[in-house]
């Protein structure tokens, strides 16, 4: 018995020592920070319901973001003059706004909703053994998950009047709703017109390409774009459809993903399809046991109106319109996906990596000196004793008129991270009080190993 309760003593104490190690980013620290949704015990978005899933700057220098969940999206914005989060209430009867933020002509905000994209899928254990027989199977799930779903809206904010107010968590958001363009379907990506009098989506699961008339509010569905229905993951559960649009400002097309990997282009006034010889970069069916193939995660472009893109693979590439080509940049990290990418007024391309079910990792980009990615390292704020958080999963980042990258966190009790970019990096790209392994180096002077 004394030795027993010996034991258990000695393990209390000893506990703290085995502790997991706090892990910083690899630059200096104070760089990076992060904001609630709201005020504790007042507005704060709920836990359940504070998945960022879209961020946007507007033309009026603040940011705007929306939130997926368990019951509820709720819309906020990041006031820069004062430094905080306002929440604007609820979407409507919606729980998922998946990258489906724009800026208006009159600086109203237009808003795609639909389902919760991270919601599980209820998959069947057993079915039928034959040719495609997963493939098949998902289709039959991820229709099921739809299943009396009426679809998602396309809702139109307006910040002038909706700013000013102060909401609740059972406000709901003074929004008008336009309509449901696709129906049974979650709006997935959009992108407007150069003259920002149409909006340009794709609809998930369908995958249905629809012309929205914002001077009428009538849908034109030119039906679906796609032949196959593939799972190229990394999530299996969704079907891979291109998660973003592109518009070109000078020609009008219209450009993103297609069968095979191929870059699509809508013309706008035939209002055809066109597939082009550029191809994405990444595996293909001959390497692998189903039929797959990539698909655009996003569009950016720099100063000079080069076009870039990034794919679920993790690969980025720049779009050669002249010779109908790509130039392929490379993949920052082993893991799959590029969940966000934003290109700053000084040309650096910034560029969130990482899977469902691993943690994600800012890297950058210098398109006027290639010389490669640099990683940046994972999100962490420590700021104790007062507050700190490490964050795993982001799936939107917008820069900010003043250049600070906002990144969402799409985890449960999601904040909104910032970056101030500019600092550098540390020597050798590590952060040098990081916990020690292999690749540390042994003439690191005066680390402080700090626990929390």
């Amino acid at each position: 018995m004394k030795r027993s309760m010996m034991l258990y003593v000695i393990l209390i104490f000893t506990l703290p020592l085995f502790a997991q190690q706090w892990i910083n980013p690899h630059f200096d620290t104070f760089r990076m920070d992060y904001r609630d949704l709201g005020y504790p015990q007042m507005n704060l978005i709920p836990a359940d319901n504070s998945m960022i899933t879209a961020l946007i700057t507007h033309s009026n220098g603040l940011i705007y973001g929306a939130t997926s969940g368990k019951t509820q999206s709720y819309l906020f914005m990041f006031n820069r003059y004062l430094n905080k989060v306002r929440p604007l209430g609820r979407i409507a009867n919606t729980t998922g706004v998946y990258h489906t933020l724009l800026e208006g002509k009159d600086g109203e905000i237009y808003i795609g909703t639909g389902k919760n994209m991270f919601a599980q899928v209820k998959l069947t254990q057993d079915f039928p053994v034959e040719y495609e027989g997963i493939e098949k199977q998902l289709w039959k799930d991820i229709k099921a998950h739809y299943e009396g779903f009426e679809g998602g809206h396309i809702l139109k904010y307006d910040p002038q009047t909706g700013d000013v107010k102060r909401y609740t968590n059972s406000d709901p958001c003074p929004l008008k709703d336009l309509g449901i363009p696709i129906p049974n379907n979650t709006v997935y990506s959009m992108t407007m017109n150069r003259e920002k009098t149409k909006i340009y989506g794709i609809s998930y699961p369908d995958a249905h390409f629809f012309i929205f008339d914002l001077e009428t509010n009538t849908t034109k569905d030119l039906g679906e774009f796609l032949t196959h229905k593939v799972y190229n993951g990394p999530e299996r559960f969704w079907r891979s459809i291109p998660r973003d649009l592109y518009c070109h400002p000078e020609t009008g097309y219209v450009y993103t993903s297609g069968d095979n990997g191929f870059i699509l282009r809508f013309d706008p006034k035939s209002e055809t399809f066109d597939m082009t010889w550029m191809r994405l970069p990444g595996e293909y069916w001959e390497g692998m046991k189903s039929f797959d193939y990539p698909i655009i995660e996003r569009f950016a472009s720099d100063t000079s109106g080069n076009v870039y893109a990034s794919t679920n693979g993790g690969f980025v590439f720049r779009l050669d319109f002249e010779n109908d080509d790509v130039v392929v940049l490379g993949k920052p990290r082993e893991m799959r996906r590029i969940r966000a990418m934003e290109i700053s007024t000084d040309n650096i391309l910034y560029l969130i990596s990482g899977e469902l079910e691993r943690s994600c990792k800012l890297h950058t980009y210098n398109l006027n000196e290639p010389k490669g990615f640099v990683e940046l390292g994972p999100f962490a704020v420590d700021r104790s004793p007062y507050y700190s958080k490490r964050a795993y999963q982001f799936d939107a980042m917008t820069i900010g008129p003043n250049g600070a990258l906002f990144c969402g966190e799409s985890d449960r009790r999601g904040k909104l991270f910032i970056y101030i970019p500019k600092g550098g990096t540390f020597k050798g790209r590590l952060n040098p009080t990081n916990p020690v392994v292999e690749r540390q180096r042994p003439d690191t002077p005066a680390l402080i190993q700090e626990r929390l």
